[in-house]
């Protein structure tokens, strides 16, 4: 097969995987919009903004379980031994959560290890009681995911994403047609979103023969049971906690920055729309691990760039042409010293899109090799990285959103660097 021929054939599978994450990324500027045109928006955008940081860290363990089912789907023993796995690290998530919904822990974690105002906390502990079933959801979720793009059908996948996004999007427009609070209307968006796309994915997954024995039973290059699960996936697990831990205490370092107020805002507002895009590219890491073996590394790496230079394109045509201000606009109301703080952010993040997908690329031919340890090291540096040089740049008065943005491009550009560095060392032995 030409080149030209594999590149298509893999920009086919990758598409409607990609839909699938761009639904997801779209409830976040949704929920801004929806947040903005609320009363009391400025003060509901931030809260909402650090409840969701605290609960995607207290569902990060559980991300990678995308990749895991994706890996381990060939045999039955390692389906059956991650299902399990699953079904108990996701309940010891939420109920993370849940503790961290209490009066006495929020004032540890939130008001003293974040920075947040006591004014927020009210606020965000009733959003964290809202979604305590979020990370259950997730983790129930991405196992049948796994099934399903390991089957081929990528297409059910971005069906169940168009679900969720239905859903969100309709709470949001009934919350809004009432003039609800804010931050409960999002809260609600937020769980049944992910609980809906659960169900969705699962009845799918059933439907199409992915949950049926695959041929192959057992496999000893593939983990057993429980303890092989959590050999192999403890590194993923530690990877993605690391990784939504740097970006909680990327909250913490903004909140104390000079412009903290507007800057807590500002933040997630641009961040928000940057993922939109920028997580359009997360799917290449699942496109690598299914045709490691199939196709050539130096088509894979191809195929990466060119997703990552497409979405960085996107993400530049809607950040740095004049009409931008409008629309940046139109997704957080018309206040014009947020507009200000969010566009500038906008145009630093121009590149994540491209740095996304490298990562996502590199990350998937380790997890390949079943070198997981190597994408744990290189999320260390990267969060290292990212949380120091934001700290920097915030105390030599930088605004609090730019300085965070700083941060998270430097840390994912080591990241990669190490990454591309572990790959290239297990390729040489």
């Amino acid at each position: 097969m030409s080149r030209n021929r594999q590149l298509i054939q893999l920009w086919q599978q990758f598409i409607p995987l990609s839909l699938s994450d761009v639904s997801m990324a779209l409830g976040d500027p949704l929920t801004t919009t929806t947040l903005a045109h609320l009363p009391d928006a400025r003060t509901n955008i931030a809260a909402v903004g650090v409840a969701k940081t605290i609960a995607i860290f207290c569902e990060s363990p559980i991300i990678m379980l995308l990749h895991a089912s994706n890996a381990l789907a060939p045999t039955q023993a390692s389906r059956q031994a991650l299902w399990k796995f699953a079904l108990i690290a996701s309940s010891g998530m939420s109920l993370l959560l849940a503790l961290t919904a209490l009066p006495f822990v929020f004032g540890i974690v939130g008001e003293g290890w974040l920075g947040v105002s006591p004014r927020l906390s009210g606020t965000i502990r009733s959003t964290l009681s809202i979604v305590i079933l979020w990370p259950f959801a997730i983790g129930w979720r991405r196992y049948f995911q796994g099934l399903l793009i390991h089957c081929g059908h990528s297409n059910a996948v971005a069906q169940a994403g168009v679900i969720r996004l239905l859903v969100v999007g309709g709470i949001l427009a009934g919350g809004f047609s009432i003039q609800a609070n804010g931050a409960i209307v999002a809260g609600m968006s937020l769980v049944w979103g992910v609980i809906a796309e659960a169900v969705a994915v699962t009845y799918l997954a059933r439907k199409l023969g992915a949950t049926k024995p695959p041929e192959l039973l057992s496999n000893p290059e593939l983990p057993q049971d429980l303890a092989g699960v959590w050999k192999f996936y403890a590194p993923l697990g530690g990877t993605m906690m690391l990784g939504w831990g740097a970006r909680a205490a990327l909250v913490g370092i903004v909140a104390r920055s000079n412009d903290g107020s507007i800057a807590l805002a500002a933040w997630p507002a641009a961040w928000g729309l940057v993922l939109v895009i920028a997580n359009s590219t997360r799917m290449v890491q699942q496109i690598i691990i299914r045709n490691r073996k199939l196709i050539p590394d130096r088509v894979l790496i191809t195929f990466a760039i060119s997703v990552g230079i497409f979405c960085s394109l996107i993400l530049l045509a809607v950040s740095g042409t004049p009409m931008s201000a409008a629309a940046i606009g139109y997704f957080i109301g018309n206040d014009t010293e947020l507009i200000t703080r969010v566009r500038p952010v906008l145009l630093i993040c121009v590149l994540v899109p491209l740095l996304v997908s490298l990562q996502n690329a590199l990350q998937g031919f380790l997890v390949s090799e079943g070198r997981t340890w190597g994408v744990n090291q290189a999320a260390w540096i990267g969060a290292i990285v990212m949380l120091g040089t934001a700290y920097l740049t915030s105390q030599l008065g930088q605004q609090g959103a730019i300085a965070a943005a700083t941060g998270m491009i430097l840390g994912n550009v080591i990241e990669i660097g190490y990454l591309f560095y572990s790959w290239r060392s297990a390729f040489a032995s």
